[in-house]
């Protein structure tokens, strides 16, 4: 297959997303919700289980600003890691391109049809129409120059029960691993 080499700083050189796409739902000190579509984000720590999250958390140039997310993980220490699947493609993107530190006015769950549902153990909503939630509260966080790395502890996981097989909930302690 012939490829293209670029280098970072090359103009033209494309942006490279490790994961999948996530949406963090998270909320402020006065219990406002947010949604932020995130490309970066990985287990961390098996034992125990930690998430990273790549939250922009400074300003630079026209393509990085503080997102209104990071601001509510800060004054609050939760947040909710929603997986969506392809069905949702133009909530992320929309999600994705609003911003409440820009746009202080609009409802994201609203713009993008999104349901907000009660977490179990955090403030934030979980995005109903995702087949995966994760509930977390903040572990650690290290920073960056524009994004902050935000590590969070799961307290509660939330799975379709299409994929948890048969309703019951999703054992992720024994889902099939690299290794074990």
């Amino acid at each position: 297959m012939q490829k293209r080499i670029s280098f970072p700083g090359d103009a033209g050189a494309p942006p490279f997303y490790p994961g999948s796409i996530v949406m963090i739902s998270a909320v402020d000190g006065r219990g406002r919700a947010d949604i932020c579509t995130v490309g970066a984000w990985s287990l961390v720590n098996g034992a125990p289980r930690l998430f990273g999250i790549a939250m922009c958390a400074r300003s630079s140039g026209t393509s990085y600003w503080k997102r209104y997310t990071t601001t509510c993980i800060e004054e609050t220490g939760e947040f909710v890691i929603n997986i969506p699947d392809v069905t949702l493609q133009r909530a992320w993107e929309l999600c994705g391109s609003v911003s409440l530190a820009q746009q202080p006015d609009v409802d994201k769950f609203e713009l993008a049809g999104l349901t907000a549902v009660r977490a179990a153990r955090v403030g934030a909503p979980l995005i109903d129409e995702c087949p995966v939630n994760i509930e977390c509260r903040v572990h650690s966080r290290l920073t960056l120059p524009t994004h902050d790395w935000i590590v969070g502890e799961p307290v509660a996981f939330h799975t379709a029960a299409a994929l948890a097989n048969e309703e019951k909930t999703f054992d992720w302690e024994r889902a099939p691993r690299w290794r074990d």
